[in-house]
């Protein structure tokens, strides 16, 4: 059985000594805890490969001969599980074997003749362990670098862009160890929409110096908002001199990482911890370029996609994404609700409060919607002040529940003006799709485009005339449902 002797100054390194005598092992326990190291001790082959598999071993002292298995047996019994510990072989008998065959023949570091003394067994061992440390440094990279190889995937995925960045973070804690994080992105390089950009406060020009707007954080940096919150001022100068320079920098406690896309520096990574080997540092640079073009493919995408005003998907990305969520459906045989909702009295918020009103009345109701539907739901702007929500599999009452939260979240809503506060109101039609009962096997392929254009125009024109009977209630504020729209049949012709 293994046993752990204390140690006064251990060190990093973890021996196992696997001896049959007790008197020599203990001798060189001794020895070797005097330098620092933690020793463990087996008795045979086979209790030291009990130990190896349980746990980590830096180095393997081995005795050539022991009760039923050999050193050498026992070596090749290792290297079945674990390629990396690092062995040096001890005999008593200087001609057992050529020490250099068995050096080649079963891939260890070093061959100890007892009778050379202790300090020639320091000397092996000293060997050893550097040879360990060269190993595990190797191994150590080809990890880092598996891991940036498996992360990659997933930052390059079609994510909104908040969720990528908090995923970054928690993929470098993954890449190096815990460590307390933040990254910043530059605000020139990100569209954010509406009422979230004015509540967060994302950009702050000072003396032609940019203050960086905090995107995702870790352990004690969770909840600041600017790098400036919890930075002091030789730390702040070290994040702009990264951003100047393109390179890492580490200083005491700290490191900082810049996520550059070609020449452009898009903003930082900032570890609570000094990154100092520089292995840890090419991964960690390596990362950072995979990172950086995920983050500007992700803002390019919403730039493309999303309406800057309201965070809601513009119309054109809306419509395609409708035409698949119909194919869908018709392969699944499952029902389709479509909203329309419509700002009440854009025209007179506008003439009373300006057209910045508007816009501030549009970025309110887009952020209600954003926070009102699934997240496998889908809203677009439709319209100047028009906006369609796709849900998906809604229910039987599932477009009235999510227009009644909708109101819901309406109610106090206002914009103001210099002398006057307009509530922020909105008319909602509904119209379901029903699913179909075709056999599926007797439908002709492939199904026209034409066909799902004509069934989706049939959804938003019965959605158009429910939010035009909403409208015309008095005092505003309602939702109206109209009858379910049925697939149309499908024959030859079609």
């Amino acid at each position: 059985m293994a046993r752990k002797s204390k140690t006064a100054n251990a060190s990093r390194w973890t021996i196992l000594l696997a001896e049959d005598d007790p008197d020599y092992a203990q001798a060189t326990r001794n020895l070797l805890e005097r330098e620092g190291h933690t020793v463990l001790w087996a008795d045979s082959g086979a209790k030291a490969l009990d130990v190896l598999r349980e746990q980590h071993i830096d180095l393997l002292l081995l005795d050539f001969f022991m009760p039923g298995m050999t050193g050498e047996e026992t070596v090749i019994e290792l290297r079945k599980f674990n390629d990396y510990t690092q062995v040096i072989l001890q005999t008593g008998y200087a001609s057992e074997q050529p020490p250099r065959a068995l050096l080649r023949r079963l891939d260890i570091q070093g061959y100890h003749d007892k009778s050379e003394g202790p300090e020639k067994l320091l000397i092996w061992t000293d060997v050893g362990l550097k040879a360990a440390y060269t190993v595990q440094l190797l191994h150590k990279s080809r990890q880092g670098l598996r891991y940036i190889l498996d992360a990659t995937p997933e930052l390059h995925k079609i994510q909104p862009l908040d969720g990528l960045l908090q995923g970054i973070i928690l993929q470098i804690g993954g890449l190096l160890g815990s460590a307390n994080s933040f990254l910043a992105i530059d605000p020139k390089s990100v569209q954010r929409s509406g009422d979230d950009a004015q509540a967060e406060g994302f950009l702050v020009m000072v003396a032609d110096e940019m203050e960086l707007a905090i995107h995702a954080s870790t352990g004690r940096f969770s909840g600041y908002k600017h790098a400036a919150d919890c930075l002091d001022d030789a730390e702040l100068e070290v994040v702009r001199d990264t951003l100047q320079q393109h390179d890492v920098r580490v200083i005491e406690n700290s490191t900082v990482v810049p996520l550059c896309v070609g020449e452009v520096v898009i903003g930082i990574v900032y570890l609570d911890r000094s990154v100092n080997q520089q292995r840890d540092i090419e991964l960690l640079q390596v990362f950072a370029n995979q990172a950086a073009v995920a983050i500007r493919n992700s803002q390019l995408y919403e730039m493309a996609t999303m309406d800057p005003l309201t965070g809601v998907y513009v119309r054109r990305f809306f419509d395609q994404w409708f035409l698949r969520e119909l194919r869908a459906a018709f392969r699944a045989k499952r029902p389709l609700s479509v909203l329309m909702v419509d700002l009440d009295k854009l025209k007179q918020i506008n003439d009373t409060v300006g057209h910045l009103g508007g816009d501030r009345a549009l970025a309110i109701i887009g952020k209600v919607l954003r926070q009102c539907i699934r997240d496998i739901d889908i809203c677009g702007r439709f319209g100047g002040d028009e906006f369609a929500v796709l849900l998906r599999e809604p229910g039987s009452e599932g477009g009235q529940i999510i227009a009644q939260r909708i109101l819901e979240a309406l109610r106090g809503k206002v914009v103001e003006g210099q002398q006057i506060t307009l509530a922020v109101e909105a008319s909602i039609g509904i119209s379901v799709l029903q699913p179909h009962d075709f056999d599926l096997s007797q439908v002709p392929r492939p199904i026209p485009l034409s066909y799902f254009e004509n069934v989706t125009q049939a959804l938003i024109d019965g959605a158009d005339r429910s939010l035009y009977k909403a409208k015309h209630q008095a005092n505003g504020q309602h939702y109206e449902q109209g009858a379910p729209v049925l697939w149309p049949p499908l024959s030859k012709r079609e």
